[in-house]
């Protein structure tokens, strides 16, 4: 928890009405508590919860992964990759992490000991983000270069890593990807600026056009309704799948600061972004209200998520911590 150290009598002096207006905006500061959780020596790049919210896995700079033991906020098990680790996920059932690596690889592992399962080398190129299928039985992953590079999505059987099928066609990198909640479409986000939506039935797509720079990481609304988007361009865009149109644009302080993440509440009531500006912020679905907005950081943040329970979101970012913040006192605003 964050501490303030008060200075003694002896090094300065202050009037009383100037203390309490110092303790009361040092109160609004910090109106939401939160704690930090320290392991990785790099960027945090992504931040996976267990359903059962008792693991959290994480994806570092340092070319670890780790699998953390929520309860005790400490790692349980480092995965040692070769190369920079971009992205962890936590299977449905809770029992494997995937993780994709700068080099090309995924690799997946035992959550319950931290044991290497099976890797292989599945992108010419690094690999930025991965995903389980709502069922666990299946797993995409995608990646790229600076100039494009390897840019197709790979869908891949869990259980033995045998490719199932291949989904071409972005012009840049691809930095997220998202089953939706039925597990029949799924959602690439790439740095060509655009958003495509597959059906997996039969490999068509949708090209959602908007954002004016590069997509980062997207994510389905639980209902699969919607799909919120994160850019380069500075702002969040949540999107109607049954329009394939714009439904809300949400920006933070100032559009030059890129947002990198964001997630929907497992009940859909809220919607959690972080940018470059080192904030967390919350929006209420229902209206669109902002209805937090803290600073967490000196430095950016990249990765977010919900606890199962709405308690907490975890946040981290270029300085390598975990910061859990407690957003109880958030209620969020049904229609």
């Amino acid at each position: 928890m964050k501490s303030f150290i008060h200075p003694t009598a002896a090094t300065v002096r202050i009037t009383l009405p100037v203390f309490l207006l110092i303790l009361l905006a040092a109160l609004h500061a910090n109106a939401y508590a939160w704690e930090v959780l320290t392991g990785h020596e790099e960027y945090v790049y992504t931040i996976a919860v267990s359903r059962d919210g008792r693991l959290m896995a994480t994806a570092s700079g340092d070319n670890n992964a780790m699998i953390w033991n929520v309860e005790k906020r400490k790692p349980a098990y480092v995965l040692r990759h070769e190369s920079t680790v971009y992205a962890a996920a936590i299977s449905p059932n809770d029992r494997f992490v995937a993780t994709a690596s700068g080099d090309g690889c995924v690799a997946l592992w035992n959550a319950l000991d931290g044991s290497k399962l099976k890797q292989e080398k599945m992108h010419k190129d690094a690999v930025y983000c991965v995903a389980f299928s709502p069922d666990g039985k299946l797993l995409a992953s995608a990646g790229g270069s600076t100039d494009g590079g390897d840019t197709t999505c790979r869908i891949w059987r869990t259980a033995d890593l045998t490719l199932v099928m291949e989904l071409p066609g972005h012009q840049r990198q691809v930095y997220g990807v998202a089953f939706s909640p039925d597990g029949e479409k799924l959602a690439t986000s790439s740095s060509d600026k655009t958003i495509r939506l597959w059906n997996l039935k039969n490999r068509n797509f949708t090209v959602l056009k908007g954002h004016t720079s590069d997509v980062y990481r997207c994510d389905f609304s639980p209902d699969g309704k919607w799909l919120a988007s994160a850019s380069q361009d500075g702002s969040l865009r949540v999107w109607n799948l049954s329009t394939a149109s714009v439904s809300q644009v949400l920006a933070g302080s100032r559009k030059t600061n890129p947002f990198y993440a964001v997630v929907y509440s497992a009940d859909g009531g809220w919607l959690a972004a972080v940018n470059d500006d080192c904030k967390l912020r919350i929006w209420r679905t229902s209206n669109w209200e902002l209805a937090m907005e803290q600073r967490l950081s000196r430095k950016a943040l990249y990765a977010i998520a919900f606890s199962p329970d709405q308690e907490h979101v975890l946040v981290a970012g270029e300085d390598g911590k975990i910061y859990l913040s407690d957003v109880r006192e958030i209620e969020p605003k049904h229609n």
